[in-house]
């Protein structure tokens, strides 16, 4: 059960184009905080009591983009994209790859070696987070405003280090359409809940910046696919890319679909749209409401989009293109 009133006294954040709502997707009208997304547009056995409205959803995970009153006001400007790109790749550099993740990545992912290397998958276990982070410093890097990074408070409280916050896991980059690192994310070891990743970020912490919900553009060395393939989460995407040799686009969850209709109407407006959320779009509210929603809105932009079909067997298109299962589509408008 959900104790409404204890939460509903934390402060709330208006959704916007940047901070979406972590249940629906749209960028109007809901708002949340670290703990609850009150939703005016998904029902739970939870209703908003008095004038305020909508459907109380207790989150798993606080959204990388929720700030709180304090945090808000020592939060840092978010770096530009070149310096983010410079240091995550000097970051990644410093990281090597386990071999259980190999195994990982090429036995139950399908990838090789070569493009396990060529996509810049290392591992993030037993690191010392000050230790990486003063080996950037003494690289000539500035850590500030950049996503996953912030400075923490020193046991002795009289000054600060820098820091990140991680769990064991595989890292990745997450790119944008000109190929720079925009944000980098994690495969947790250990689903937190039913979270399976985490982006980088450290907008939830002192003088921390929020990477927002960045969508990575995956694309092949060769394009045989001239349409543009939209499907959840950026791992799923780079798989998906490599085997069917068009760009796909990853988002971060099936609800911030936003961000990426925005990119399709800025990088891609001419380019006819394939669908290709998981198999429980069928099966689960929350994914089937997302999807109806980037359908309703993909629609209206009058391009031809099409939903990719494979076997049930398989829940995502990753695991059907990975098992060589050859995809039909349907036309949706």
């Amino acid at each position: 059960m959900i104790q409404a009133k204890q939460y509903i006294n934390q402060p709330f954040q208006r959704v916007n184009r940047k901070q979406p709502c972590p249940v629906c997707g749209k960028t109007d009208w809901c708002s949340f905080n670290d703990r609850i997304a009150i939703c005016m547009r998904v029902e739970s056995d939870h209703l908003v009591p008095g004038k305020m409205g909508g459907w109380l959803h207790k989150l798993v995970e606080s959204p990388t983009y929720y700030r709180s009153d304090e945090i808000a006001a020592t939060a840092a400007t978010k770096a530009s994209l070149e310096v983010c790109d410079r240091v995550y790749r000097a970051f990644l550099n410093l990281l090597s790859l386990a071999p259980y993740h190999i195994k990982e990545l090429t036995e139950h992912r399908g990838l090789t070696v070569k493009e396990i290397r060529e996509i810049g998958f290392k591992s993030l276990i037993e690191v010392k987070p000050w230790q990486l982070c003063k080996r950037l410093i003494n690289m000539g890097f500035s850590l500030e405003g950049v996503p996953g990074f912030y400075l923490a408070p020193n046991k002795k409280g009289d000054g600060y280090y820098w820091c990140f916050n991680y769990s064991p896991g595989i890292v990745f980059p997450l790119l944008d359409i000109q190929g720079k690192i925009q944000a980098l994310q994690i495969r947790l070891d250990k689903p937190i809940g039913d979270k399976k990743y985490r982006l980088f970020s450290s907008g939830n912490q002192h003088t921390g910046a929020s990477c927002g919900v960045p969508i990575h553009v995956a694309q092949p060395e060769v394009i045989k696919d001239n349409r543009i393939w939209v499907t959840e989460g950026a791992l799923k995407a780079t798989i998906l890319s490599q085997r069917i040799g068009a760009v796909v686009l990853g988002t971060v969850s099936s609800n911030t679909w936003a961000p990426a209709l925005e990119l399709l109407e800025k990088s891609f407006p001419e380019s006819d749209i394939v669908e290709a959320y998981d198999l429980d779009k069928y099966t689960n509210h929350h994914v089937k409401t997302a999807c109806k929603g980037f359908r309703e809105a993909i629609a209206m932009t009058s391009r031809q989009v099409s939903e990719a079909m494979w076997d049930r067997h398989f829940k995502g298109a990753d695991d059907a293109a990975i098992a060589g299962y050859k995809f039909n589509f349907r036309k949706i408008n």
